[in-house]
C-alpha cells in the first residue's frame, strides 16, 4: 500500500514539474518575441504552437486555475502568471485565433439564465493586508494590471496628491510600490485612512479588471452576466463604476471617477479626525484584554442592541459632547459597529468587560436568567469613525470645496442596478448619485444605518465577493 501511494506522489509530481517547466517556456518564449525584429515572427508561430499544445494537453476540460488548484503554491502561481504572459503576447502579436481554456461554468449558467449573480464589494477592515492582495493580482496578471495601475498613478494619484493638503510622506506611486522599483512605504502609512480609502477601491476595481479579461469578456458582457450589485461603506463607490461601465474606456473613466471620490474622502476624513497618541498603558491594556489597538471603531457581536445601547448610554454620562460614542452600524441582529474616539471607546471596553462571560465559563449548570452574556468585543484596523457625525464637517467640503458641487454619475449610467445595503431591495436610481453615495455613508448627520442587507435572498443564487479578503493568505483567483 505504501509503494502505491509513493508512486502516485511520484506521478503527481512529475505532471507538476512538466506542467511548471512547459509553462516557464512558456513565458520565456513570450518574453523574447520581439527582442529581434528579424525573427518576432517565427518566435510567434513557435509560441503560438506551444501555446495551442499546452491548452490542449493541460487546460481541455478545465481553466488554469482549476488545473493548478493542487499544485504548490509557487508552482501554481509560475503556471498562472506564465499562461496569462503568453496569452497576452499572442494577442498583442495579432494573433486572432489564440486557444482557449474553458469558459467560466457560472458564468455560462448566468448567460443561460440558470444562476443569477451580485457582485459584492466590500470595506474597510483590512487595512493591514489589502496591498498583498493587490501585489498577487499584479504579480499573477501583470499583463492585464500593469497598464491600468500606471494609468490610475500617473494620471489621477500623482495630481491629487499634489494638490492635496494632506501630507502623503510617501506619496502615492503604487505602480513603482508594485514593480519593485520603490520600496513598499511601511503598513502603518499603507493602513491610514488616506491611503487606504483609495488604494482598497484599487484592489477591488483591479479585482474586476482581472475577471473580465480572464473571462474574456468585455466590461458590458461581463455586466450581462450579472443581476445587480452592492458593497458595504465605501465598497458602494466601486459597485457603481463597476455598473456604469459597458466598454472598456468606460471602465477606466468610471475608475478614474471613483478613486478620485475615495481620496478625496479619505483624505478630508483623516484631516477631519486626525491620529491622537493613547496612553501606552490604555493600549496595553486593550492588546492584553482580546480588543486589539484601540481605533475609533469598534465591533461588538453577540450583544442585544437594547443592551448595547444601555452600556454607551451609561459610558456616554462621563464623556464631553466632542467624545460621545454612536452605534454607527448595524451589521446583523447581533453584530454592531460602535464610533467615537478611541479612549471613549476604551472605557466603553472596560465596561463591557465587567458583565461579559469570561472566555470558556462553563455556564451549564447555571439558570439561563441568571447567565453572563456571551459577546465578542474587537476594535477595527480603522483610524477614522466613518458613519458617525464626527465627519459631518468634512463632507460639506469635499462636497463643496474639492468638487465644487460636480455629480460624478448620474442615475440613467447604471446598466445594472446597485442596490442599497438598507433595505436591500431600493436601488441608486436617483440623479445626483454623488451625493447619494455620501449619504449613503452615513456621515452627513451621523445617519445611523439599519442592520445591512443584500438583495433579497430569494432572488439570487450567486454571489462574487470582490474584496480586500480578511486574510490574503494562499487565496487565488479561481474562475470556475
Amino acid at each position: 500500500m505504501q509503494d502505491a501511494i509513493d508512486t502516485t506522489t511520484q506521478l503527481e509530481n512529475a505532471s507538476e514539474a512538466t506542467v511548471e517547466l512547459f509553462a516557464r517556456f512558456l513565458a520565456f518564449v513570450a518574453k523574447n518575441v520581439n527582442s529581434d525584429p528579424n525573427s518576432s515572427r517565427p518566435r510567434t508561430n513557435l509560441l503560438y504552437n506551444a501555446f495551442k499544445h499546452f491548452t490542449e494537453s493541460y487546460l481541455a476540460s478545465q481553466d488554469v486555475h482549476t488545473s493548478t488548484s493542487t499544485f504548490d503554491l509557487d508552482v501554481r502561481k509560475t503556471v498562472i502568471s506564465s499562461y496569462f504572459k503568453a496569452l497576452v503576447t499572442l494577442e498583442s502579436s495579432g494573433v486572432t485565433d489564440v486557444p482557449r481554456q474553458p469558459p467560466s461554468a457560472l458564468f455560462a449558467a448566468a448567460e443561460a439564465g440558470d444562476a443569477s449573480i451580485y457582485a459584492i464589494f466590500g470595506g474597510q477592515g483590512t487595512n493591514e493586508v489589502y496591498f498583498d492582495e493587490l501585489q498577487k493580482l499584479y504579480d499573477l496578471y501583470t499583463p492585464y494590471v500593469e497598464p491600468f495601475i500606471q494609468t490610475i498613478t500617473d494620471e489621477l494619484f500623482a495630481p491629487l496628491v499634489r494638490a492635496s493638503s494632506f501630507s502623503y510622506h510617501h506619496g502615492l506611486d503604487v505602480s513603482s510600490w508594485l514593480s519593485g522599483s520603490a520600496p513598499r512605504p511601511p503598513v502603518s502609512y499603507l493602513a491610514s485612512v488616506a491611503v487606504s480609502f483609495p488604494v482598497i477601491g484599487l484592489t477591488q476595481l483591479t479585482q474586476y479588471l482581472v475577471a473580465f479579461k480572464v473571462a474574456n469578456l468585455t466590461p458590458g458582457e461581463m455586466l450581462e452576466r450579472f443581476a445587480g450589485a452592492t458593497g458595504h461603506s465605501q465598497g458602494v463607490v466601486s459597485a457603481v463604476a463597476i455598473s456604469a461601465s459597458s466598454t472598456y474606456e468606460q471602465f477606466i473613466s468610471n475608475s478614474k471617477k471613483a478613486l478620485k471620490w475615495l481620496f478625496l474622502a479619505g483624505s478630508r476624513a483623516q484631516n477631519a479626525f486626525p491620529v491622537v497618541s493613547l496612553e501606552p498603558s490604555i493600549i496595553a491594556d486593550s492588546v492584553e484584554g482580546g480588543e486589539g489597538i484601540p481605533s475609533p471603531m469598534l465591533t461588538v457581536v453577540g450583544l442585544t442592541l437594547k443592551d448595547l445601547e444601555r452600556h454607551v448610554a451609561a459610558t456616554n454620562k462621563y464623556l464631553p459632547d466632542n467624545s460621545k460614542l454612536c452605534i454607527s452600524l448595524h451589521n446583523s441582529v447581533k453584530a454592531f459597529v460602535v464610533t467615537g474616539p478611541s479612549r471613549a471607546l476604551h472605557g466603553l471596553v472596560t465596561a463591557l468587560r465587567k458583565v461579559r462571560a469570561p472566555s470558556g465559563l462553563d455556564q451549564s449548570k447555571i439558570p439561563f436568567s441568571k447567565r453572563k452574556p456571551v459577546f465578542h468585543v474587537r476594535f477595527l484596523l480603522v483610524g477614522v469613525p466613518f458613519h458617525s457625525p464626527y465627519l459631518a464637517d468634512a463632507v460639506d467640503v469635499l462636497l463643496n470645496d474639492d468638487l465644487e458641487g460636480e455629480e460624478l454619475w448620474e442615475g440613467d449610467e447604471l446598466q445594472i442596478p446597485v442596490y442599497h445595503t438598507a433595505d436591500g431591495e431600493s436601488t441608486f436610481s436617483l440623479l445626483g448619485l454623488y451625493t447619494n453615495l455620501v449619504s449613503f455613508q452615513g456621515r452627513i448627520s451621523g445617519v445611523r444605518l439599519p442592520q445591512s442587507r443584500g438583495p433579497s435572498r430569494n432572488k439570487f443564487s450567486h454571489s462574487r465577493s470582490t474584496g480586500p479578503r480578511p486574510s490574503t493568505s494562499q487565496t487565488l483567483p479561481h474562475t470556475q
